[in-house]
């Protein structure tokens, strides 16, 4: 009978150690399954949360770009405004300046300055 209960004793101990390794086996497998589907998750997650940062950031510079551009578009258009305003300026200082030089040189030579200078210039046209 003491063999018997060695020989059961030795068999539950047995059966003890290969249920917990079973045991350990399936929640080795429970962890590994739950570590995958974790990771997996965790790849999704990072990937919208990714997809939403890019779209907002997308926004955010589409919105930066077409307010620089209006700024650039109007200073362009300002600069334009103010250098024509300054080229019509120098246009009529030219013209004008031009025309007081012509003025001034022609004035040398008309009738009234070559008759003090005592040329006369009078000419007389007989037709027969």
């Amino acid at each position: 009978m003491i063999a018997f209960c060695k020989k059961c004793c030795a068999a539950i101990t047995i059966q003890k150690w290969w249920r917990g390794t079973l045991v350990r086996r399936s929640l080795q497998h429970a962890i590994i399954c739950a570590w995958l589907v974790q990771k997996w998750w965790r790849m999704i997650s990072f990937r919208r949360r990714e997809e939403k940062r890019l779209m907002a950031l997308s926004t955010y510079i589409w919105s930066e770009k077409a307010s620089v551009l209006l700024q650039s578009m109007f200073k362009m258009w300002l600069m334009r405004t103010r250098y024509k305003k300054y080229q019509r300026a120098a246009q009529i200082i030219q013209s004008s300046w031009r025309h007081h030089s012509f003025q001034k040189a022609s004035g040398a030579y008309s009738f009234n300055n070559l008759n003090q200078d005592g040329i006369d210039l009078n000419i007389e046209i007989v037709v027969e």
